[in-house]
């Protein structure tokens, strides 16, 4: 009798334990890198109603997905332009609530930036991105230890385009393929303002990379 009591008993809990487990996270699963012979486009910032539109469009053309890192303030004003960018296919992934620099916070508010964005998005789409990019590429051990306790996977900047600088579209497209080579990331933005010239250098970028031989990939996805 005490036998059949603990057999029924570790079923039941098994049975409680599994939908939660069977959906979490893993976190060695989440691919970080593009594949072999592409690279990752990838946009932080955003959604903007102005600028991501416009972006999604010239990708939607050349039939390029790419990933998207999203402020959860802006996604929660415009979070039409989320359900938009998941629509074309586009990964989409936490880029923190406000854009602070994380190094810089307390316990406190280090997790709500971490995990704010998480529900906000997860409200909108029904899904919770699985990558976090720290801004400004600035992390410490500390920081990535918060967000992989989330059951997030923390991802630096990669190749930097300075698009924010605005040094004009032609710099921007020099700049990006003269580094541009198989399993590099590249930053550029859609989100707050002025990202005109982002969007004005971005076909120019996709054509070069192209010609380099090089394809597209995404990065932050369940491999």
């Amino acid at each position: 009798m005490k036998n059949g009591f603990w057999q029924l008993f570790l079923l039941a809990m098994i049975c409680c334990v599994l939908p939660f487990t069977a959906f979490a996270t893993d976190l060695n699963s989440v691919r970080t890198k593009p594949l072999k012979g592409t690279v990752a486009l990838t946009f932080d910032d955003g959604p903007s109603p102005i600028y991501t539109p416009q972006i999604l469009a010239i990708l939607k053309k050349y039939n390029i997905k790419a990933t998207f890192f999203m402020v959860g303030v802006n996604a929660q004003k415009y979070p039409e332009m989320v359900r938009l960018v998941l629509a074309d296919g586009h990964a989409i992934n936490n880029h923190t609530l406000t854009h602070p620099m994380l190094t810089k916070l307390n316990d406190k508010q280090l997790y709500k930036e971490i995990t704010a964005p998480q529900t906000i998005i997860y409200k909108i789409i029904g899904e919770k991105p699985v990558c976090l990019r720290y801004p400004f590429g600035m992390s410490n051990q500390h920081v990535r230890d918060a967000i992989r306790a989330e059951g997030i996977v923390p991802v630096p900047m990669g190749f930097n385009s300075f698009d924010y600088d605005r040094p004009g579209a032609q710099k921007i497209v020099s700049w990006v393929l003269k580094s541009a080579y198989s399993g590099q990331v590249i930053l550029m933005h859609d989100g707050y303002d002025k990202r005109q010239q982002t969007v004005e250098a971005l076909p120019a970028i996709i054509e070069g990379i192209k010609k380099k031989g090089l394809g597209f990939s995404q990065i932050c996805m369940q491999s």
